[in-house]
Protein backbone atom coordinates (compact mmCIF):
# COMPACT_ATOMS: atom_id res chain seq x y z
CA UNK A 1 0.00 0.00 0.00
CA UNK A 2 1.33 3.65 -0.98
CA UNK A 3 1.71 5.86 1.58
CA UNK A 4 -0.65 8.35 0.37
CA UNK A 5 -3.49 5.38 0.62
CA UNK A 6 -1.93 4.75 4.05
CA UNK A 7 -2.27 8.34 5.11
CA UNK A 8 -6.04 8.54 3.62
CA UNK A 9 -6.76 6.00 6.34
CA UNK A 10 -6.25 7.59 9.40
CA UNK A 11 -9.46 9.50 9.34
CA UNK A 12 -11.73 6.85 9.29
CA UNK A 13 -9.64 4.73 11.40
CA UNK A 14 -10.11 7.94 14.08
CA UNK A 15 -13.69 8.01 13.79
CA UNK A 16 -13.91 4.21 13.66
CA UNK A 17 -12.43 4.17 16.81
CA UNK A 18 -14.05 7.06 18.12
CA UNK A 19 -17.72 6.19 17.73
CA UNK A 20 -16.72 2.16 19.08
CA UNK A 21 -15.20 3.91 22.30
CA UNK A 22 -18.40 5.85 22.78
CA UNK A 23 -20.82 2.84 22.04
CA UNK A 24 -19.13 0.23 24.42
CA UNK A 25 -18.72 2.95 26.63
CA UNK A 26 -22.68 3.77 26.67
CA UNK A 27 -22.89 -0.22 26.93
CA UNK A 28 -20.78 -0.63 29.68
CA UNK A 29 -21.33 1.91 32.35
CA UNK A 30 -24.76 3.96 30.84
CA UNK A 31 -28.53 2.79 31.40
CA UNK A 32 -29.99 2.28 27.78
CA UNK A 33 -33.47 2.26 29.24
CA UNK A 34 -35.71 1.38 26.48
CA UNK A 35 -37.38 2.59 23.21
CA UNK A 36 -40.04 4.25 24.92
CA UNK A 37 -38.18 5.95 27.74
CA UNK A 38 -34.23 5.78 26.66
CA UNK A 39 -32.07 5.84 29.41
CA UNK A 40 -28.59 7.93 29.67
CA UNK A 41 -26.82 5.75 27.39
CA UNK A 42 -28.87 4.98 24.66
CA UNK A 43 -27.95 8.69 22.49
CA UNK A 44 -24.31 7.86 23.26
CA UNK A 45 -24.92 4.19 21.90
CA UNK A 46 -26.75 5.42 18.72
CA UNK A 47 -24.35 7.84 17.97
CA UNK A 48 -21.58 5.86 18.51
CA UNK A 49 -22.93 3.02 16.53
CA UNK A 50 -23.50 5.66 13.63
CA UNK A 51 -20.37 7.01 13.50
CA UNK A 52 -18.78 3.45 13.57
CA UNK A 53 -21.06 2.39 10.64
CA UNK A 54 -20.29 5.15 8.96
CA UNK A 55 -16.22 5.32 8.96
CA UNK A 56 -16.74 1.60 8.23
CA UNK A 57 -18.01 2.40 4.85
CA UNK A 58 -15.18 5.46 4.40
CA UNK A 59 -12.70 2.92 5.57
CA UNK A 60 -14.26 -0.09 2.18
CA UNK A 61 -14.36 3.38 -0.25
CA UNK A 62 -10.78 4.23 0.52
CA UNK A 63 -9.44 0.67 -0.04
CA UNK A 64 -10.82 0.87 -3.00
CA UNK A 65 -9.79 4.12 -4.25
CA UNK A 66 -7.43 6.00 -1.66
CA UNK A 67 -8.47 9.94 -1.91
CA UNK A 68 -5.84 12.43 -2.38
CA UNK A 69 -4.63 14.16 0.74
CA UNK A 70 -4.64 17.49 0.97
CA UNK A 71 -2.53 20.01 3.06
CA UNK A 72 -3.65 21.26 6.41
CA UNK A 73 -5.28 24.74 6.57
CA UNK A 74 -3.80 26.15 9.24
CA UNK A 75 -6.45 28.97 9.31
CA UNK A 76 -9.64 26.56 9.50
CA UNK A 77 -8.01 24.47 12.55
CA UNK A 78 -7.56 27.35 14.26
CA UNK A 79 -10.59 28.94 13.82
CA UNK A 80 -12.72 25.05 14.35
CA UNK A 81 -10.51 25.00 17.59
CA UNK A 82 -11.80 28.83 18.52
CA UNK A 83 -15.07 27.82 18.28
CA UNK A 84 -14.48 25.18 20.42
CA UNK A 85 -12.49 27.35 23.04
CA UNK A 86 -15.22 30.02 22.72
CA UNK A 87 -18.18 27.64 23.41
CA UNK A 88 -16.43 26.13 26.33
CA UNK A 89 -15.15 29.83 27.90
CA UNK A 90 -18.38 31.71 27.50
CA UNK A 91 -20.50 28.96 28.02
CA UNK A 92 -20.46 29.39 31.65
CA UNK A 93 -19.73 33.47 31.72
CA UNK A 94 -22.58 33.95 29.34
CA UNK A 95 -25.09 31.07 28.91
CA UNK A 96 -25.38 28.53 26.15
CA UNK A 97 -27.53 31.13 23.69
CA UNK A 98 -24.49 33.69 23.24
CA UNK A 99 -21.47 30.94 23.82
CA UNK A 100 -23.48 29.13 20.86
CA UNK A 101 -23.83 32.41 18.85
CA UNK A 102 -19.88 33.47 19.63
CA UNK A 103 -18.55 29.66 18.46
CA UNK A 104 -20.30 29.61 15.03
CA UNK A 105 -19.09 33.33 14.74
CA UNK A 106 -15.88 32.24 15.54
CA UNK A 107 -15.48 28.88 13.33
CA UNK A 108 -17.50 30.76 10.35
CA UNK A 109 -14.88 33.28 10.54
CA UNK A 110 -12.44 30.51 8.50
CA UNK A 111 -14.32 30.22 5.81
CA UNK A 112 -12.57 32.52 2.92
CA UNK A 113 -15.24 34.63 1.36
CA UNK A 114 -17.71 34.32 3.96
CA UNK A 115 -18.91 37.88 4.45
CA UNK A 116 -19.91 39.48 8.05
CA UNK A 117 -23.65 39.49 7.36
CA UNK A 118 -24.11 35.91 6.73
CA UNK A 119 -21.79 34.70 8.99
CA UNK A 120 -24.00 37.32 11.81
CA UNK A 121 -26.81 35.43 10.42
CA UNK A 122 -25.57 31.89 10.69
CA UNK A 123 -24.59 32.56 14.46
CA UNK A 124 -28.15 33.93 15.26
CA UNK A 125 -29.94 31.26 13.00
CA UNK A 126 -28.02 28.49 15.23
CA UNK A 127 -28.32 30.18 18.40
CA UNK A 128 -32.31 30.15 18.06
CA UNK A 129 -31.96 26.51 16.26
CA UNK A 130 -30.28 25.63 19.78
CA UNK A 131 -32.70 27.32 21.82
CA UNK A 132 -36.07 25.55 19.72
CA UNK A 133 -34.64 22.05 19.91
CA UNK A 134 -32.92 21.41 23.60
CA UNK A 135 -34.04 24.12 25.20
CA UNK A 136 -38.25 24.15 24.03
CA UNK A 137 -38.14 21.01 22.47
CA UNK A 138 -36.42 19.02 25.01
CA UNK A 139 -37.03 20.72 27.88
CA UNK A 140 -33.05 20.40 28.72
CA UNK A 141 -31.69 22.62 31.87
CA UNK A 142 -29.41 24.97 29.96
CA UNK A 143 -29.07 28.23 30.63
CA UNK A 144 -30.15 30.09 27.94
CA UNK A 145 -28.68 33.85 28.78
CA UNK A 146 -27.12 34.24 31.96
CA UNK A 147 -28.97 36.80 33.90
CA UNK A 148 -32.64 36.34 32.58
Amino acid sequence: MRRTAMISQIGPLIMLAAGLTFAFGAIASLDLGSFRRMGSGAFPLLVGGLLSVLAAIGLVQNLRAPMETAKADPIAVLGVAGGVASFAFFTPLLGVLPATAIAVFATGSAIPGFRWPFRIALALGVAVGVWLIFVRGLGMPFVSIKGL
